[in-house]
């Protein structure tokens, strides 16, 4: 004998009934069943929505809630979508009693070559194994945060040269950072005429350019003199990100031969 429940219209619970069943047993004309019908109501709460910022290269996690707003206990199947960045979940499925509230880790990789600002946004879904037309889900959106820098390299950091010469260094500055900064370049510590052609420089990320520092040898100097020239690039975004190097310049030394030999034309008579 096949017994049907049919729950539509009832609330979440618990219903008890009797099952009769009649003969014409003299002696046990009626036998009852007890019956108990389950109304099961099926819920699911991720969440709340989130945001984080990381470093280039840096592995961003979130713990993520998730409540069974059901009555009985039920398993949900997690999933990801919409993400580029490369997104994991720490579990794909999680059981959870009526009523219980437990988490999950999601990992996102903020790109090494990623932008200031660059962002990657992923949905979380839970949806209920019980009925999969049950789910929800929770946006995480993940920022790439700022990083500051620069790298230059120099012809050389000594020149020498005459006395009223004029001598150039040229420098190539490369920003390393992952937004658009000016470098600030000063110069200080010299005592002859010393110049930059730049004062400053704005550079996209990865770019490089090229600025010169041009030294004036005192006309009265001799060798050995010498004159330093401290430079100093400093990012105006981020003042910590700051270096210097010595430019030295020198007159160079003058070689007169000890014996000087005088050499007289030669002329040949008939």
């Amino acid at each position: 004998m096949t017994v049907t429940y049919d729950a539509t219209g009832y609330a979440a619970g618990v219903y008890t009934g009797t099952l009769c069943i009649e003969s014409n047993d003299p002696v046990t004309a009626e036998i009852t069943v007890p019956v108990t019908m389950t109304v099961s109501e099926v819920g699911v709460d991720v969440g709340p929505n989130a945001a984080l910022s990381g470093l280039p290269g840096e592995i961003v996690t979130y713990s993520v809630a998730i409540t069974n707003t059901g009555v009985s206990t039920d398993t949900f199947d997690l999933s990801l979508a919409g993400s580029t960045w490369i997104t994991e979940l720490s579990v794909t499925d999680i059981t959870l009693m009526a009523g219980e509230t437990s988490s999950f880790d999601v990992t996102v990789e903020v790109p090494a070559g990623a932008w200031a600002g660059d962002w990657d946004a992923v949905t979380v879904m839970a949806t209920s194994q019980t009925d999969n037309g049950i789910s929800d889900w929770a946006e995480l959106t993940t920022t790439a945060e700022a990083v500051y820098g620069f790298d230059w390299s120099a012809d050389t950091t000594g020149h020498t040269g005459a006395a009223g010469e004029t001598v150039t260094y040229t420098i190539s500055l490369t920003n390393t950072g992952n937004m658009t900064d000016t470098f600030n370049i000063a110069l200080a510590g010299h005592s002859w005429t010393t110049t930059s052609s730049h004062n400053s420089m704005m550079l996209a990320p990865g770019e490089s350019a090229d600025f010169t520092v041009s030294v004036t040898i005192d006309a009265g100097a001799a060798h050995p003199d010498t004159d330093t020239t401290t430079l100093t690039v400093t990012s105006d975004a981020d003042g910590s990100a700051t270096n210097d190097v010595a430019l030295t310049t020198a007159v160079e030394e003058v070689i007169v031969p000890a014996n000087p030999v005088i050499y007289l034309p030669i002329v040949m008579r008939p």
